[in-house]
């Protein structure tokens, strides 16, 4: 990607989006001071998001450095967010020389962010970013760089890291990753997480629900799913060890530092899975 290929999209300033939050939630970040109203009011709601968001963030650098080390050299990140150290084709260059990762989102700042990114890396050889939506699976599959980047003969590490939450029932989810998983390659491999209520108490259930009439008043709504529903995604995959567990425990590099008292790792569930 040269640097003339970069054309900022138009931004909306004034309407909160999901991955301007996740991204302060990581980095503490303010992009625009009209996102500050409807942080403290997640903060006050769910205290603990900001270790929630983290979490997942973590997890998607243990997914992706064990898919590298089970031979995985190409990625698609579907809804990757605003870039906030730590992103895929990073992690994946730890053990991989030039990896091909294609980035996937619907959101303006992530896709300017990503882009003038990989323009001013000279990534644009190996990694891309692409404005499409997870909600038209068909778009993401045909576009001109996916096409580039991507070999389809080839297995793939798909990333849903914590996307899923902002597809909604009607949305047909299910529907969505079947299109996905029927182009991928055998030896491919899943990884996805997703917030959820099902274990989580009493106090934090009422917090994360009003967390999410929160999120009603963003761009994007959020839907909580049960352990079920979640391990539902995964139809057609073979889950990988230790199967469906939280974000925090799934690979966890130091195991004797997850804290059972920590209210966001009760509400993350986390899997990977292969393809045969």
């Amino acid at each position: 990607m040269s640097a003339p290929d970069f054309e900022p999209r138009h931004l909306d300033t004034v309407k909160p989006s999901s991955a301007r939050i996740y991204l302060h939630m990581i980095t503490g970040e303010v992009i625009y001071e009209a996102d500050l109203p409807f942080i403290n009011q997640l903060y006050t709601a769910i205290p603990f998001y900001p270790k929630w968001a983290r979490h997942n963030r973590a997890f998607l650098g243990r997914a992706v450095r064990h898919m590298a080390s089970h031979g995985i050299r190409q990625f698609l990140d579907i809804g990757s967010g605003l870039p906030a150290g730590g992103n895929t084709h990073e992690v994946a260059r730890e053990l991989i020389t030039d990896p091909r990762v294609v980035y996937v989102d619907n959101d303006e700042e992530a896709v300017n962010r990503a882009r003038e990114l990989l323009t001013r890396h000279q990534l644009g050889d190996t990694t891309a970013m692409v404005d499409a939506d997870l909600r038209r699976p068909a778009r993401i599959l045909e576009h001109p760089e996916t096409r580039r980047l991507l070999d389809f003969t080839q297995p793939i590490g798909l990333l849903l890291i914590s996307v899923l939450p902002w597809i909604t029932d009607e949305d047909d989810p299910a529907a969505v990753l079947t299109q996905l998983r029927n182009v991928m390659p055998p030896g491919s491999q899943i990884a996805m997480t997703h917030v959820s209520l099902e274990d989580a108490g009493p106090e934090i259930r009422s917090q994360v629900a009003a967390g999410a009439s929160v999120f009603a008043e963003a761009s994007t709504p959020v839907t909580l799913r049960t352990r079920r529903q979640f391990a539902s995604f995964f139809d057609g995959w073979t889950l990988t060890e230790p199967g469906i567990t939280y974000a925090t425990d799934w690979h966890a590099d130091n195991p004797t530092d997850i804290d059972a008292d920590d209210d966001a790792r009760r509400c993350n569930f986390a899997a990977t899975a292969t393809l045969s």
